[in-house]
């Protein structure tokens, strides 16, 4: 069975929020990773901003992260449904059903796609443990 996590993006205030969030759901922040930390490329001055986050309260799981330059958030695109199916084949083709009429964001690869559904709904896919 699938699960789905309110993914929450932020334009650089992440850290605050999910702070926030935890003050007023309890709970746990699971992960706080920068994008300096992740190893990945990001523009100067973006090192600092959230990569990947998690907040645990009971049977809450939020996910969130910061914006970057050139995907910064807008209404709409602050909010994204991220899946997490059991395996790699029920993931596949819930991805090719949701991408039908819509638009692929990030293609689908080993682990991670993302698209907007024909309804402007995000989509964030994974499967196994996450």
């Amino acid at each position: 069975m699938a699960t789905v996590t309110p993914y929450l993006v932020f334009p650089g205030t992440c850290k605050e929020a999910m702070g926030f969030y935890q003050k007023a759901l309890g709970g746990s922040i699971t992960i706080m990773q920068s994008f300096g930390e992740s190893g990945m490329p990001v523009p100067p001055g973006c090192e600092d901003r959230i990569f990947n986050a998690e907040l645990q309260a009971g049977d809450l799981r939020l996910k969130a992260s910061d914006d970057l330059p050139g995907h910064d958030v807008q209404m709409g695109s602050h909010m994204s449904l991220f899946v997490t199916f059991p395996d790699a084949t029920s993931k596949q083709a819930a991805f090719e059903a949701l991408a039908e009429g819509g638009t692929i964001m990030f293609p689908l690869d080993d682990n991670f796609g993302m698209l907007k559904d024909p309804y402007g709904m995000q989509w964030m896919f994974v499967h196994g443990s996450h």
